[in-house]
């Protein structure tokens, strides 16, 4: 008898990609997060409060997983199902230790260091965003279907944002230096905690345990 033809699983996203869209889907939810906690009082850690600081995260790997492949709805939910929690705890970990690696620097984190750290902070920023431009390119080339064009979206919004914050850090250090000191201290952490840390911080954990093809 002839052998069957062997089943050949569908490739599992790259690091990067998966990366990519976790970051731009948490950035499309920041910003009206962050204005709808400006709504509540300062740090009152309600379910409300809590709830808006963060569920961007928990969507923005929703969203991803919802749309980075072709599966049947039962292999989709069931991927949500245990790729998020795990997701969640790997980047809190990631956000844990790449903590540490900023303690030697702290003393030059305060204010009369801004106008130097601030131009730093916005290379910075790029280069976390560098990864959307290549997942953007990815799905130009491939052609738009319904998934591919929300993850569009959502990538030319992130990076829109990013531009914006990346221009206004490294040649306007004056606008955003007042803009962070009449923000609420929690609304401004928030969104650079979002741009810098928590969303590269989920992303990375995301796009790591996708790429094993556990589910």
């Amino acid at each position: 008898m002839p052998d069957e033809p062997a089943v050949v699983e569908p490739p599992t996203p790259r690091v990067s990609d998966t990366y990519a869209l976790v970051y731009a889907f948490i950035l499309l939810f920041l910003v009206p997060g962050s204005i709808a906690i400006r709504q509540l009082p300062f740090r009152t850690y309600t379910f409300q409060y809590v709830a808006l600081v963060t569920v961007p995260f928990v969507l923005g790997l929703l969203l991803t997983l919802l749309t980075d492949s072709d599966d049947d709805t039962k292999t989709v939910w069931t991927r949500i199902a245990v790729l998020v929690p795990l997701s969640v705890v790997s980047g809190v970990t990631v956000l844990f230790v790449s903590s540490l690696l900023l303690v030697p620097i702290n003393q030059y984190l305060g204010p009369e260091y801004r106008s130097v750290t601030t131009p730093l902070a916005a290379l910075l920023l790029l280069a976390l965003a560098s990864p959307l431009v290549i997942a953007l390119v990815r799905r130009v080339r491939g052609g738009f279907g319904a998934k591919s064009a929300v993850q569009a979206i959502a990538l030319v919004a992130a990076l829109a944002l990013v531009a914006y914050v990346a221009y206004i850090s490294a040649f306007r250090v004056g606008l955003i230096g007042q803009l962070a000191e009449e923000a609420r201290k929690d609304v401004v952490i928030y969104i650079i905690g979002g741009l810098v840390w928590y969303g590269p911080a989920f992303g990375i954990a995301a796009g790591l345990w996708r790429r094993t093809g556990l589910v």
